[in-house]
């Protein structure tokens, strides 16, 4: 099956076809050469597990998510969702993305009413405004310099809004904490939809927290040994989102060790509140023979 050309605008990332009540298939473009981002997939699978949700009042508040498989970009994927639970006030999704018979991805999406209760939050950090610098998107590798995004089925950079405050420089030390900043926005308006706006903001999370985990460690992004890779991705939705508006993302790496590396991280809008927060685990260890 030949691959369509990746989409010009970015609600067309989340586009699925409905094959039945619980079976969708969608495409993905690449993260690197060839293989499908993640961060896609993860988006994708939670549209497919919330267009299973009838009650619009239910809003997702937690995904937990395991790659298990590199994805391809030639080939669709098909996103298989079952429903556990339908409760009171708690709807329970459990999503499988396959491809040619594997499953590459699989995502457990929970949503919930929203209810009253005690509020509190971290204070938003100091940075106030996004840098005035050029944004960065998924770059292409540097033995690949000479080939084109449309080769590699790489997306166009024009939609994502990605600024991180002093990219090439590792992180260092400071007060015990190993810590990045990033400001990120979808750069076209999207519809005032929840769930769209939810999975716009799970594509964009997963941009950065691999080369945060391996930030510490000075050059490692560019090892040829060290294999990397996003092995887990979960996050909580504490409101309702804009990812088409400018988010903080404050991000920290607590721990590498065992050929694995933590990354955290808090998303906070313009005006200081916390929307949203990732925890992800990625591969980084050097390559067997």
């Amino acid at each position: 099956m030949s691959q369509a050309p990746f989409q010009e605008h970015f609600a067309d990332r989340m586009d699925l076809d409905r094959i039945d009540r619980d079976i969708f298939t969608g495409r993905c473009h690449s993260g690197s050469p060839l293989r499908a981002y993640g961060g896609q997939i993860a988006a994708q699978s939670l549209m497919a597990a919330g267009s299973t949700v009838d009650d619009e009042s239910r809003r997702i508040h937690s995904l937990h998510g395991y790659f298990l498989r590199p994805g391809r970009t030639k080939d669709s994927i098909t996103y298989l969702v079952d429903r556990p639970r339908d409760g009171g006030s708690f709807s329970t999704r459990f999503v499988r993305a396959v491809q040619n018979g594997e499953t590459i991805f699989m995502m457990t999406a929970s949503f919930a009413t929203d209810d009253d209760g005690p509020q509190h939050q971290f204070s938003a950090p100091a940075s106030t405004e996004p840098p005035e610098v050029e944004d960065l998107v998924i770059p292409l590798p540097e033995h690949l310099a000479g080939s084109t995004r449309a080769e590699l089925d790489y997306p166009e950079s024009h939609v994502i809004g990605l600024r991180l405050l002093d990219p090439e420089s590792a992180i260092t030390l400071t007060d015990g904490r190993y810590e990045r900043m990033a400001w990120v926005r979808i750069e076209e308006p999207l519809p005032d939809a929840p769930l769209l706006q939810a999975c716009a903001l799970t594509y964009l999370s997963d941009l950065t927290m691999v080369s945060t985990a391996v930030a510490p460690h000075s050059g490692a992004n560019h090892r040829p040994d060290l294999m990397l890779a996003s092995i887990d991705h979960a996050m909580w939705f504490h409101t309702d989102v804009q990812a088409d508006q400018w988010l903080l993302f404050a991000q920290d790496t607590p721990v590498a060790r065992n050929g694995h590396g933590l990354a955290r991280g808090l998303f906070f809008n313009e005006a200081g509140i916390l929307v949203a927060s990732v925890v992800q685990e990625s591969l980084m260890r050097t390559r067997r023979s």
